[in-house]
């Protein structure tokens, strides 16, 4: 026999009973409940009523008792509605003493977000049968529904000055007695660190240039310097725009330093293949995660990329960094945008909170627009306004750096030093701006420390050879 009773949702009215008592027992159990809750949390309606009376008595500072309650329901004429001052009463002796209203406001909360999570995913249900739309759509509007709620039923904490101040003194202190220049992750690029202190923690880092200047060879180099540390962290790399396998390659070259192009045709030196099985194994054994899903859409780079950290968090380690190559070919949410410029600043603030959310920094290459490379340009180096599409990408990075190379737009002056590049530091909140001075090798794809490598490369290509083309 089919069972036809209706099934409600999750709720716990004894518990918003208690909550609503132990407010009206003692003003202590008021702030707690005001923090962790509001009206919408309560599954019946009465209780939302009379939880946000309780509330605007207290923010404005006056005492809050049955009596207070009862009046003020009163005056919005709310009190009948929500069962008079005989549910007032017996609301108040739903509880003995307000001990407990943090585990009564957790339970509440708790169906709260239940009752959100069905809202949501009925919804997606409703869709998929109509099918109306895209699947891809329809899986899009399913995550960005399931991160609302937990974006809004995050707990927002306010810290007094007093406590803050205090852990600021004992980072200090630590820092002062550690003496390390790079409190961040380190880059591996020793210019870039001193100014930076390394890549800080829910930092979002844009990393731009124009095609070709190596924005995607410098994005690799610092995500293998991070695998490879003598203390390895874990890096997810997302490449849009290349397959795993030749974004594989450029680890191996940049590490082997054997020329990029020779290892896709195979005419390498043959001494060199030591060299490269060695920089397999070293990537094979580290803690490097690639994704070479094309397109993918904010919402799917957040959901994949929490997957990875849970994992991590699984095996006791933390992930380091999240690499994206490139902005320009994500999507924003399954919504149209009425502009480019719009989805981009959506994607531009779906990667900030992704940073916040995971307490990691996120590195995110970025095309520059032509201006650059105009004629009535005196000089080359990039702007912050050069970014393209979007202002929101300016201001919601706490970081943006630039490559400038001289020899790419003086290919045919010799004395230009072809190995000579400027990582330009255009904004960082925490930090000077200013240029890094660091060395291309641009067979390798590799970017090093100016000072301390010599910059030695391969001997020419051979007859059999095609002249060395340029890797962005």
């Amino acid at each position: 026999m089919a069972d036809n009773r209706v099934q409600l949702p999750p709720q716990a009215i004894e518990a918003e009973m208690a909550v609503l008592g132990s407010m009206m027992i003692e003003r202590d159990a008021v702030e707690k409940a005001v923090d962790a809750l509001n009206d919408r949390d309560f599954y019946q309606e009465s209780h939302r009523k009379i939880f946000a009376a309780l509330r605007d008595l207290y923010l404005r500072g006056d005492g809050v008792d049955l009596v207070t309650a009862g009046e003020e329901l009163r005056k919005s004429k709310q009190l009948d509605a929500v069962g008079g001052m005989q549910y007032l009463t017996d609301v108040i002796h739903k509880v003995a003493t307000a001990a407990h209203v943090d585990y009564y406001a957790r339970l509440v909360k708790e169906k709260a977000i239940l009752r959100e999570l069905i809202n949501a995913c009925t919804n997606t249900i409703t869709e998929c049968y109509s099918e109306a739309r895209e699947p891809n759509e329809i899986l899009d509007q399913a995550q960005a529904g399931v991160l609302k709620v937990a974006e809004r039923q995050t707990m927002h904490n306010v810290v007094e000055a007093k406590d803050l101040a205090h852990e600021v003194i004992e980072q200090i202190e630590i820092a002062h007695k550690r003496k390390e220049a790079v409190t961040g992750i380190a880059s591996g690029l020793k210019a870039l660190d001193n100014m930076t202190s390394g890549f800080q923690k829910s930092d979002l880092i844009l990393l731009a240039a124009r095609p070709s200047q190596g924005k995607t060879a410098l994005a690799m180099n610092i995500a293998a310097n991070i695998v490879l540390a003598d203390k390895p962290m874990p890096v997810l790399v997302f490449s849009m725009e290349m397959s795993r396998h030749a974004i594989m390659q450029r680890f191996i070259a940049a590490e082997a330093r054997v020329n990029l192009r020779n290892i896709k045709d195979g005419f390498f030196p043959r001494e060199k293949w030591t060299d490269l099985t060695n920089a397999a194994a070293r990537f094979s054994d580290a803690p490097l995660f690639v994704v070479d899903t094309p397109g993918l859409s904010v919402l799917g780079v957040r959901s994949l990329a929490r997957q990875v950290a849970a994992e991590q968090r699984r095996k006791g380690k933390e992930l380091g960094a999240i690499v994206i190559d490139y902005l320009q070919l994500m999507r924003g949410s399954s919504f149209r945008s009425e502009s480019r410029q719009q989805e981009v600043s959506e994607i531009s603030r779906g990667l900030k909170f992704l940073a916040r959310d995971l307490n990691l920094p996120v590195i995110a290459l970025s095309q520059l627009s032509r201006r650059t490379e105009e004629k009535g340009r005196t000089d080359a180096r990039p702007q912050l306004s050069d970014l393209r599409e979007s202002g929101a990408l300016e201001q919601d990075a706490d970081l943006v750096m630039f490559i400038y190379r001289e020899a790419y737009y003086k290919p045919n002056d010799p004395s230009v030093d072809d190995s000579k590049a400027e990582v330009i530091i255009a904004k960082q909140r925490q930090g000077p701006t200013g240029i890094a001075e660091v060395k291309f090798l641009r067979s390798y794809t590799k970017f090093t420390n100016a000072a301390t490598d010599s910059g030695s490369q391969e001997p020419e290509p051979t007859e059999f050879e095609e002249t060395q083309t340029s890797f962005g």
